[in-house]
């Protein structure tokens, strides 16, 4: 983990006791909202996590394997699909709720690679006491980083338990992620960190669940 955070917008991922509320939602909820009725591949789905969390650089800092990792388990032992998975952890990214902070964008970003949606609100950052209202720049300049982490996402998106030694970047089994801001959450969750490398985001197990024994061989 890095000792450092760019200044993204992070979104919190939820937690251990607010998961399993989450996906009775999803499964029981009469009318669903128009981002839950829509359909979106597992790729589109790793994609939008990835971005929101760490960045259009999110599988260079190995974030998104250890997000595809924890998406993957959680689906697995849930017996659900890896997108519904995705919904009910991270909705905000994935769209099945409303996303909070200024890249409201986030939530639209599509596989076609057109400009999403919000993309032009005005953006406020605060400099010398004062509120500066910023433009957004052109899309085009982002285009070619979103398709490329979309491209990354549809192979990781591949990657199973199986072969974890080969593609895993933690040193034990994940099952939750968060920013500095949740560190104390996890811990008074009794959730145990993990190393996995420079990333932007902690990776956490749950004792629960995890077995304890090395994905990765130390070196």
């Amino acid at each position: 983990m890095r000792n450092y955070k760019k200044s993204y917008d992070f979104e919190i991922g939820d937690w251990p006791l607010l998961i399993l509320a989450a996906l009775v939602s999803l499964s029981t909820c009469a009318s669903p909202a128009s981002a839950q009725r829509q359909r979106i591949s597992p790729e589109l789905a790793l994609a939008r996590i990835c971005v929101s969390e760490a960045g259009w650089d999110c599988f260079e800092t190995g974030d998104g394997y250890a997000i595809h990792e924890v998406i993957l388990r959680g689906s697995t032992r849930h017996d659900i699909s890896y997108t519904s998975y995705a919904r009910a952890y991270s909705g905000r990214a994935v769209g099945s709720k409303p996303y909070i902070g200024q890249r409201t964008w986030i939530p639209f970003l599509v596989e076609n690679g057109e400009e999403p949606r919000n993309w032009r609100t005005p953006l406020y950052r605060t400099q010398g006491g004062a509120v500066r209202v910023l433009g957004p720049p052109p899309w085009s300049q982002y285009r070619a980083r979103w398709l490329a982490v979309l491209e990354h996402a549809r192979r990781v998106v591949r990657l199973s338990l199986s072969d974890i030694q080969d593609w895993g970047r933690c040193r034990q089994e994940v099952h939750d992620w968060g920013g500095s801001m949740d560190r104390d959450r996890a811990r008074r969750l009794g959730l145990i960190e993990v190393e996995c490398g420079e990333t932007q985001n902690y990776f956490y197990r749950r004792p629960s669940i995890a077995i304890g024994v090395s994905i990765i061989a130390e070196p």
